[in-house]
């Protein structure tokens, strides 16, 4: 980690076009600003965690999906052949009543 001293109003650069600037200190609080492409992201430590911890547990959500859909589907298969089953033995039944 690259630790810098500054004073209020210095800022320092990342990359060609990324800006931190020091604003104030007041206390045990200080206040920074940020001037980037509106392509950069930039999140609180506290947001960003949070954020992550959210993907972390729609990913997981979504590893378990395709399981539950197989099982649905095979739910379906089987209710849709049983239900031809059952057709089919209507049929034979109402065959042998007009024969």
């Amino acid at each position: 980690m690259l630790i810098l001293t500054r004073k209020p109003g210095e800022s320092v650069y990342i990359g060609d076009d990324i800006k931190v600037t020091l604003m104030e200190i007041k206390g045990n609080q200080v206040r920074v600003g940020v001037e980037a492409p509106s392509s950069v992201r930039i999140y609180r430590e506290e947001i960003y965690l949070q954020i992550l911890e959210e993907n972390k547990s729609a990913a997981a959500l979504s590893a378990d999906a395709p399981a539950d859909l197989g099982d649905v589907a095979k739910q379906w298969k089987d209710q849709k052949t049983k239900a031809l089953g059952n057709l089919q033995v209507t049929k034979k039944k109402s065959k042998k009543q007009d024969d």
